[in-house]
């Protein structure tokens, strides 16, 4: 099958299935708002912050070594299902492990975070929650891997099916509030991955092997500093954008930067749950990149053009979600949208240094990107306030992208590239156009403007697949793309 339309078909459904993890979330919110005061909803969000924090510590990179290691394998089958249950056996027993410490851990963790030991139980059930995220997210991992995208779909309507019916019998029915909300995570996560574990080691074995959990430790223990630096990077940009312009400015970039997410969620994590490991596993294989270059020149397109929608659309999205004080943030969705592009590129680039097993290489990279934010983010904020700190932010990712493909030169592989006299074009032209859109005093939530804004969006993506931006080669493969659902309608 054609790679380009191998990766779309099944992104369309990764995609789903973030949709359904997302709507999950946003359906349990007004259940929380309504049965959880100020107060607690509060507690919640301060004690799910520094699980987010733990995560990262406690997967130990295992998730992204189990798929390096098992596309290690592409011709033995025995030795990728001892990949699979070694990581499986390796992240359950620290689950377990998470278990039996959680009580003293929690009232650590309680008077550490909290203040007092008054909320121990609370903390030690969100430990237990934590090692079975851990679990079922390798799992997820799992499916990926084996391109069993059905699997991920129903593990994933699965959590959001156990999560909203948990948290209705437990905050919602008992009353038990937010130490509920926490078991009600802990319960439906943990009944997943349990019943997921059995079927996965049932087809892999029951294997573990010292000698390669040690290899896949190595592997992944770098990525925690860097995953942790990655995440420091938020807490800086909005450390000085309040320090320098206060609270509002927080509010009006924390919106835009919601809205240029939606191309994470709906384009970039399908398009790298399919493209990485298709990658990976040619360059093991040896097999000819070309293909790859092209497709992922296509995706920078489409992340782009769908940049540049979001910017055109913006108003009118702001309108219905907020009220007419967050129209500014309207004008920081081209910056921050070419944010998430120059992101996506940079994680689909970082496959070279992860098919060498070069990882300490990314702690190096995260380090000076976190160095660089510091001033970046105190400079401008202070000069330009929330469009300062979107342009450290373009600046910071573009610090960012320059160390990995550095990186990548010397310590990855040079096969992972992308054509930048055309990517670069095409970025700076759908930054440009977007900035001056975004400009335009043109009424909100019109029909007759909203089909204007559709078809100058259209025009766009028709100039620049006709222009010689795009080439010969991943214009043929884009148009292939077109006509084989034609093909399928027709049969």
């Amino acid at each position: 099958m054609n790679a380009a339309l191998a990766i779309v078909r099944d992104g369309r459904i990764y995609a789903i299935a973030n949709v359904v993890n997302r709507v999950a979330g946003l359906a349990l919110l007004p259940l929380f708002t309504h049965v959880l005061s100020p107060g607690e909803f509060g507690l919640y969000t301060l004690v799910q912050s520094v699980m987010d924090v733990l995560s990262v510590l406690c997967g130990l990179g295992l998730t992204s070594a189990m798929n390096r290691f098992y596309l290690e394998y592409p011709d033995d089958a025995a030795m990728r299902d001892r990949v699979i249950a070694t990581v499986l056996l390796l992240v359950g027993g620290l689950a377990l492990l998470i278990a039996l410490l959680a009580w003293p851990a929690g009232r650590w963790l309680s008077q550490a975070v909290l203040g007092s030991s008054a909320h121990t139980g609370l903390c030690a059930v969100a430990l237990v929650a934590l090692g079975c995220i851990a679990l079922f997210e390798v799992q997820c991992a799992y499916a990926v891997v084996r391109k069993q995208v059905r699997t991920y779909f129903v593990l994933c309507c699965a959590k959001a099916v156990a999560l909203v019916a948990c948290n209705l019998w437990l905050v919602g029915a008992w009353s038990l509030g937010v130490i509920g909300v926490v078991l009600a995570t802990a319960l439906s996560m943990g009944g997943i991955a349990a019943v997921a574990l059995v079927l996965i080691l049932r087809r892999t074995g029951l294997h573990f092997s010292v000698p390669l959990a040690l290899r896949l430790v190595r592997f992944g223990l770098p990525l925690v500093p860097s995953a942790l630096g990655n995440s420091a990077l938020g807490v800086v940009e909005r450390y000085y954008l309040h320090h320098a312009a206060g609270a509002a400015a927080v509010g009006l970039y924390s919106l835009g930067n919601r809205l240029a997410s939606l191309l994470q969620m709906f384009l970039a994590a399908p398009f790298s749950q399919t493209y990485a490991v298709r990658r990976v596993e040619t360059l093991v294989k040896g097999e000819d990149q070309q293909v790859y270059d092209r497709v992922l020149l296509l995706f920078v397109l489409v992340m782009c053009l769908s940049a540049f929608a979001l910017s055109v659309f913006g108003a009118d999205l702001v309108a219905l979600l907020a009220t007419s004080d967050y129209a500014g943030a309207v004008q920081l969705v081209p910056v921050l949208g070419l944010c998430y592009v120059l992101a996506s590129i940079n994680f689909n680039l970082e496959l070279g240094i992860h098919y060498t097993q070069r990882t300490w290489a990314f702690p190096l990279v995260t380090g000076v990107t976190l160095l660089a934010s510091i001033p970046l983010n105190a400079w401008l904020a202070a000069r330009h306030g929330a469009m300062g700190t979107a342009l450290a932010l373009l600046a910071v990712n573009g610090v960012r992208l320059a160390g990995t493909l550095v990186m990548n030169a010397r310590v990855g592989s040079r096969l992972v590239r992308l054509d930048w006299t055309r990517a670069l074009p095409l970025m700076a032209l759908s930054l440009a156009l977007a900035c001056l859109v975004v400009q335009w005093p043109v009424p909100v939530l019109s029909p007759s403007w909203l089909l204007a804004k559709a078809l100058l969006v259209a025009a766009l993506a028709a100039l620049l697949v006709a222009s010689p931006l795009v080439g010969a080669s991943a214009r043929a493969e884009l148009l292939g793309l077109w006509r084989r659902p034609a093909v399928n309608a027709a049969a």
